[in-house]
């Protein structure tokens, strides 16, 4: 479970690190308070303030050099944080460098991550990416999956390793027990340090090569089978139940493209935000979860609008006027054909999702604003 969820936040952190953020810059200025939680969203993030609450921040880099009284939840490209946060850490980036204090625990996903000299975490230390660093103290449990490890401070309590590579310095002290699952052995240098036992666990058999890649794709084609034919029954109903609708958005994406996709992308990246602040509190978890349910019911909707359009564009090369059931059908086809090209396929997921939710909320608006003009609502 542990492995599973740091794989979601590392997906995460590669999305926020190669997403193009919108150009703003969100400061916290030092000598400022805030009193409560603190949400920032932008290309540039800095807090150098102090936060009597939570902090949730994402941005192409986020940068924490202030004080938090609570909790730091944070996505980008680069994170950094060299100021003080007083409860637990969660983050997701392209590269984070931990050289502040961490009051309670950390949990990291990255490319790279470091835990300078200057940093310490006080309680337990969780961790995955391509190369992790440790060089600072962490006075709790530290447990890493990755490429390669540098351990070069103390551990105060278990470090569990599991990578190919991995190197305890001179500087290194472990607590407590060092375990460590790779097939390679460790480079442990004489003068470092480890007061319990060092063991060395055999690597599970699911988590192998040939075995989990036999898994891994007849999953893959399972999922694509199921995702196929679960959105052909859900497009012919929709376009058969609602075919002006489905038609409505079309001519919003086919007009309004670029209005389309940046009012998407806005709603794609900006609601998960949402949702993660509703469900921080107990209050609002009940309006987390109905608003997670519309966000994911929304994004697999959209899908079919785009496919939609793209039918349309390749049916008015042989007719004037296809009808939506046609043109979905093709563009279910078109779309399925892209999925099975990698870097393709994974653009043009990207941009069938911002271009179908930005269509939907466009079109819908039209249509209230409709109403309101008939005064019908």
């Amino acid at each position: 479970m542990g492995i599973a969820l740091m794989a979601v936040w590392l997906i995460a952190g590669n999305l926020f690190a190669e997403f193009s953020w919108p150009e703003s810059h969100p400061v916290l200025q030092a000598g400022r308070d805030v009193q409560g939680d603190y949400l920032a969203f932008g290309s540039h993030v800095v807090i150098s303030g102090t936060v009597h609450g939570d902090v949730y921040a994402a941005g192409r880099d986020v940068v924490v050099d202030g004080t938090i009284d609570g909790d730091l939840i944070a996505a980008g490209g680069t994170v950094i944080v060299s100021g003080t946060v007083s409860q637990d850490v969660r983050i997701a980036g392209g590269e984070v460098t931990a050289s502040g204090t961490i009051g309670r625990n950390a949990t990291v996903a990255a490319g790279e991550i470091h835990l300078s000299q200057q940093g310490r975490i006080k309680g337990n230390w969780l961790a995955a990416g391509q190369r992790v660093g440790i060089a600072g103290p962490i006075e709790g449990d530290a447990k890493i999956v990755a490429a390669e490890v540098t351990v070069s401070d103390a551990v105060g309590s278990d470090l569990s390793v599991a990578a190919p590579a991995i190197r305890l310095t001179s500087n290194a002290s472990i607590g407590r027990h060092f375990r460590y699952w790779s097939d390679a052995d460790p480079s442990i240098d004489e003068r470092a340090k480890v007061r319990g036992t060092v063991a060395r666990r055999p690597i599970p058999e699911v988590l192998q090569g040939e075995w989990l890649l036999e898994r891994l794709t007849a999953l893959n084609l399972a999922w694509t089978a199921i995702s196929f034919f679960s959105t052909l029954i859900l497009g012919l109903m929709i376009v058969q139940s609602y075919p002006s609708f489905s038609l409505a958005v079309d001519w919003t994406i086919r007009e309004r493209p670029l209005a389309s996709l940046g009012t998407g992308a806005a709603a794609s990246l900006g609601m998960p935000i949402v949702i993660l602040v509703s469900c921080a509190t107990v209050l609002a978890l009940p309006l987390g979860i109905v608003l997670a349910a519309l966000y994911v019911a929304t994004l697999y909707l959209a899908r079919i609008f785009v496919m939609v359009w793209a039918g349309q564009l390749v049916l008015l090369l042989m007719s004037d006027s296809p009808s939506p059931t046609w043109a979905f059908l093709v563009g279910l086809v078109l779309y399925s054909l892209c999925m099975l090209i990698p870097v393709v396929g994974l653009f043009v997921t990207v941009t069938t999702l911002f271009a179908g939710v930005g269509a939907l909320l466009l079109t819908k608006r039209a249509l209230v604003e409709q109403l309101r003009e008939r005064r019908l609502v």
